[in-house]
């Protein structure tokens, strides 16, 4: 009978199933799709976020020069037989109005495109610690195919962004904020009232999903007892459940 199609559900008999290199291109193709997936999950977030931001900020007019450049154009300046730019007429403003929601997107555009880098290269440093820490418990066996494992557990933390995410988005869609931004803040609090709650329950599941699928196939990957893998595979959920309360 042949074994289970991924080790998510049934991790024991998927790796004991298989020998190395424990298919690890498909697992590329995975990490490849987990990547693309949390792009675009936190590009769609962030831009539900910055739709819903339509109050109006006043910011400094890119086309106003400032007081002491203009100077220069008059007489006596350094460059008064120069005519002065436009943006020292007096009907340029010094600040105009923006939508705030434009401002942030405009900070934060960068972050949906990070994620193509960040999600392989934590990829590849979560397969470097499970192979080092195993090594230390003198397992053996190909870096890749801790890769192999290192990815399968990373299709958790996927699914977990998705049910977030979709939570967000469904409460964001919902409210209208108004343009007092004190009130603004207090509508959106009351409104992700609940987002804590959803993170915390949807996290503890996905480490523990996730600690479940690394721990065998490590043992499977590395050589290793079960005990001696979970010590490796559980130090590094615990290690990553930090890094993200900080």
């Amino acid at each position: 009978m042949a074994g289970p199609r991924t080790p998510l559900f049934k991790p024991r008999a998927y790796f004991e199933s298989k020998t190395p290199p424990f298919e690890f291109g498909r697992v590329v193709v995975i990490v490849a799709l987990i990547t693309v997936i949390v792009a675009a999950g936190v590009g769609g977030i962030l831009w539900t976020f910055t739709n819903q931001l339509d109050q109006q900020v006043a910011v400094d007019n890119p086309d106003h020069n400032p007081e002491w450049s203009c100077e220069q154009y008059q007489e006596g300046g350094a460059f008064e037989e120069m005519p002065a730019p436009s943006g020292c007429d007096p009907s340029v403003p010094e600040q105009v109005d923006r939508r705030l929601g434009d401002l942030v997107w405009q900070e934060l555009s960068w972050v949906p495109w990070a994620m193509l880098v960040f999600v392989p290269v934590t990829w590849v440093v979560q397969g470097v610690l499970l192979h080092v820490g195993t090594s230390l418990l003198d397992g053996t066996g190909r870096f890749t195919d801790t890769l192999t494992v290192a990815g399968w557990g990373m299709v958790p933390s996927a699914l977990r962004l998705l049910v977030v995410g979709t939570f967000l988005v469904y409460k964001l869609g919902r409210i209208s904020l108004p343009s007092d931004p004190s009130a603004a803040v207090s509508v959106m609090e009351s409104a992700l009232s609940g987002l804590g709650l959803v993170t915390g329950l949807v996290t503890l599941v996905v480490v523990a999903w996730a600690t479940y699928v690394r721990t065998y196939g490590i043992a499977r990957g590395r050589d290793l007892d079960l005990a001696d893998a979970a010590i490796v595979t559980v130090g590094l959920s615990l290690v990553g459940f930090v890094f993200e309360l900080l």
